[in-house]
């Protein structure tokens, strides 16, 4: 049986009022402790039901209490460890989606058969929505960072765009390609590398986003 909502509001308060305060380390303490609830106790009404300090639910939190404060302490001293971590498992997942892997191979089938013949053609297209992804994501971070500007992976895909624009504009050297117009098959991988790195990347945040608004909404005053 799976806990509502309330049940799952109840778990976060108990976490935000003993100092868990990372909204994202919330998220999966939330997410853990929910999922061993949910495997080892039977009624899980009961459970949850009011009854001053001796609700079940409280006996098992303040039980708990000093271990989920150690490994959130543990969680908070590495941060940016912890969503590198959690980024790259999340990039693997995405890249092993169906709809990611067949796009990925249809570009690169389409690359080798025509990219020697239209490379051109191929450099302006790839560097062109690689552009129009950017600026499409980087416009939906930002309206999602005024609304949820608790969430801290919000600001670790800000730095990650932001690093993402300098692999845009070096890496397949837009300027070089696109303005100079010194067009090569070496430039068209380059920009096809940039296009997917770029892809992934964005699919990951709408996949996180999602996450955010769908399943967590209402622990977000």
């Amino acid at each position: 049986m799976e806990l509502n909502k309330e049940q799952i509001k109840k778990i976060d308060s108990f976490l935000e009022a003993i100092g868990v305060e990372y909204i994202d380390i919330r998220f999966e303490m939330v997410d853990h402790i929910a999922s061993e609830i949910e495997d080892n106790v039977e009624d899980i009404d009961s459970f949850f039901r009011e009854d001053g300090f001796q609700t079940h639910f409280i006996k098992f939190m303040l039980s708990k209490k000093e271990s989920l404060l150690q490994k959130y302490r543990a969680q908070e001293k590495n941060l940016n460890l912890f969503f590198i971590k959690s980024f790259c498992k999340s990039i693997v997942k995405t890249l092993l989606t169906p709809i990611t892997l067949t796009t990925s191979l249809f570009l690169i089938f389409i690359t080798t058969k025509l990219g020697h013949t239209y490379f051109k053609e191929l450099s302006i297209l790839f560097i062109t929505l690689t552009f129009l992804m950017h600026i499409n994501t980087s416009i939906k971070i930002n309206v999602f960072m005024k609304k949820y500007h608790e969430i801290k992976f919000i600001s670790f895909y800000m730095i990650l765009i932001s690093m993402l624009s300098l692999l845009i504009m070096i890496f397949p050297s837009f300027i070089h390609v696109f303005v100079e117009g010194n067009y090569s098959t070496t430039a068209l991988n380059k920009s096809l590398f940039t296009l997917l790195v770029t892809g992934i990347v964005h699919l990951n945040f709408y996949h996180k986003s999602k996450i955010v608004i769908e399943r967590f909404k209402h622990l977000i005053q």
